[in-house]
């Protein structure tokens, strides 16, 4: 049948006109099944069909909090189109409160997709969402929300790599989010924005919350804005807010610094702050309170996010930076100079 007259996911089926909520199961072993919270809206007349996920890590709650909100405003007969809600995507991660990684196979979801059928649990739960959550979609919403140990301000991510029509829907959906700095990324590392070149979807990864806090808030906000897209697309009646070009920043570069050490990590700053090329940015010590290394700004922009954890291992994330300044390095090197552009192709 048409995905436009029946929505399925798994073995949940949502008739036009039906709301249907229930646990989608993904084998983990003979003894272990994962069970996945998802809500699929059938609207009463057709329309778009739009992926929203919360929870690919599992110390990211605002996300959560703000689709079970809009979950529970949306109703069929409102609705043209089809909604699919994930509104815990890593569960093992979540239920197990890790950070980055799940608890069973160790690996990141948001660095496995587009998945392997055939592979670990987190391969093949990239796998799942990519077939079947992702891969009936008009366009998606991923819902981040700052993991346990990251210090964030709000922003949006789409791949700047993908067709012009995708990559101009995508930074449209980024204004319509109007969370914050809207970012063109390129990286080819196994995320959602890489599943979805794969698939030729336009969405974003939004990130909103932090520090593993659940906040009302910005829950609400999260729900508004989610809102505010599906009004533009037509899929509920309302108004959409489409803000004025000056309310908008694309960002053209963003930079991570991971750390080279083991021990004890110092951050000189916080999120969004402004930093100079060249300026200390934090330092590791040993258990001892040595220095072990400094860390200095490879860019003149704003801190986007910042990990808040004391413990550090060798590999992880230290701070990420943005910049609209064409001299840095990975700009120059990608030839990249995004131009506010308000039409949406």
């Amino acid at each position: 049948m048409d995905k436009k007259i029946i929505l399925k996911v798994g073995d949940l089926v949502a008739n036009p006109g039906e709301k249907i909520q229930g646990n989608v199961s993904l084998k983990v072993n003979d003894n272990y099944d994962v069970k996945i919270p998802i809500t699929l809206i059938n609207g009463a007349q057709e329309g778009k069909t739009v992926a929203i996920t919360a929870a690919v890590h599992g110390g990211e709650y605002t996300g959560v909090f703000g689709l079970i909100k809009l979950t529970r405003e949306i109703e069929p007969e409102d609705l043209k189109g089809q909604l699919i809600l994930v509104h815990i995507t890593n569960v093992s991660a979540f239920e197990a409160k890790m950070q980055y990684v799940g608890p069973i196979d160790g690996k990141n979801l948001n660095r496995c997709f587009p998945g392997d059928k055939n592979g670990t649990h987190t391969e093949q739960l990239a796998y799942f969402i990519s077939e079947e959550v992702y891969g009936q979609s008009d366009f998606f919403l991923d819902l981040h929300s700052g993991d346990i140990h990251e210090d964030l301000m709000p922003f949006t991510l789409y791949h700047r790599d993908a067709t012009e029509e995708v990559r101009m829907q995508s930074r449209k959906i980024g204004e319509l989010m109007n969370l914050g700095p809207i970012i063109g990324s390129g990286s080819d590392c196994g995320s959602i924005n890489g599943m979805a070149m794969k698939y030729n979807i336009p969405g974003v990864l939004a990130e909103l919350g932090c520090r593993g806090e659940c906040n009302v808030d910005q829950a609400i906000l999260y729900k508004d804005r989610i809102l505010n897209v599906l009004y533009y697309y037509g899929l509920l009646d309302g108004e959409a807010y489409e803000p004025k070009e000056t309310e908008v920043e694309y960002v053209h570069c963003m930079y991570c610094l991971d750390s080279d050490k083991d021990g004890l990590w110092y951050p000189s700053y916080s999120a969004g702050d402004p930093i100079e090329e060249g300026q200390i940015v934090g330092y590791i010590t040993d258990y001892f309170g040595n220095i072990l290394k400094e860390y200095y700004s490879p860019v003149t922009g704003r801190i986007l996010y910042n990990t808040t954890s004391l413990a550090i291992r060798k590999g992880d994330p230290l701070v990420s930076f943005i910049s609209n300044i064409n001299t840095c390095e990975c700009c120059a090197n990608n030839s990249l100079s995004e131009q506010h552009n308000m039409e949406m192709l």
